[in-house]
């Protein structure tokens, strides 16, 4: 009984190992969080505070079988991909955007905590951009577009364009911090505290819905 009971701790906190028991706050489709209103300093499209954008998710079926659905938005008005960082969800897999470059995970599962997290170096002209889900690795690339300016949306969970590409399910911690937090595999944390490199912290249980 021991030895299974140590076998099953290993497994539990080894890389990619799906989070469990979060909390989180219910999303119908339709809801919206505006950034700005958190953290006015996103609209000035801060390099210095965006190393990762990270949270934990459960999208629902419907989430995954719509043609796209949104979860971070930060861009120009016209939605331009060259102009803005995104993390959405489109043909079943996470789909980051980051100025024009497209990174994708393999296929997610509806009504399954996940933990997504985009990591871009800002410090070089180069950047590389890399997108994490639940610990592993999922895709990476240099990205040479230059860094925008600011951003005029600032938008979590909706389409400000009104095209139904909208999120219904659950979401958990959101955290944005200054420094790249990942660079190899990692535990798939349950909880997204706040710290020193955080620049902006939501509580999963209690989401500044619109």
């Amino acid at each position: 009984m021991r030895d299974a009971l140590l076998v099953l701790l290993t497994i539990s906190c080894l890389p990619g190992t799906a989070a469990s028991a979060q909390e989180g706050t219910r999303i119908t489709a339709g809801s919206h969080i505006g950034l700005e209103r958190v953290w006015p300093e996103i609209r000035t499209a801060p390099k210095s505070g965006l190393g990762t954008i990270e949270f934990l998710v459960r999208p629902d079926r419907e989430a995954i079988e719509r043609p796209r659905s949104f979860i971070i938005t930060l861009s120009n008005n016209g939605g331009s991909d060259v102009s803005g960082l995104s993390l959405t969800i489109g043909g079943g897999v996470i789909v980051a955007n980051v100025f024009g470059t497209r990174l994708r995970s393999k296929p997610i599962r509806p009504d399954v905590w996940t933990h997504v997290a985009l990591t871009v170096n800002t410090k070089t002209v180069n950047k590389r951009a890399r997108l994490w889900i639940n610990g592993r690795l999922a895709e990476e690339s240099l990205v040479l577009e230059y860094w925008p300016k600011s951003f005029e949306v600032t938008r979590m969970l909706s389409d400000k364009w009104n095209q139904g590409r909208v999120f219904s399910g659950e979401l958990g911690d959101v955290r944005i911090s200054r420094t790249v937090r990942y660079i190899e595999a990692f535990s798939t944390p349950r909880s997204l505290p706040k710290d020193a490199e955080t620049t902006l912290h939501l509580d999963g249980r209690r989401l500044p819905l619109d």
